[in-house]
């Protein structure tokens, strides 16, 4: 249970970083592609360790 619980709290830490660098850094089109990358990305770690 508790690394179920920690593998939510890396996941949300992770978007929210994520979420702040591509805010600074890229422009529109760009910070929606990152944006749909780190989507995938954050799927595809959900259902590999949680199915």
């Amino acid at each position: 249970m508790t690394s179920g619980i920690s593998l939510y709290i890396f996941i949300f830490i992770a978007a929210v970083v994520a979420l702040i660098v591509v805010k600074k850094v890229t422009s529109c089109l760009f910070k929606t592609a990152a944006l749909l990358a780190i989507i995938a990305i954050l799927a595809i770690i959900y259902f590999t360790y949680m199915h």
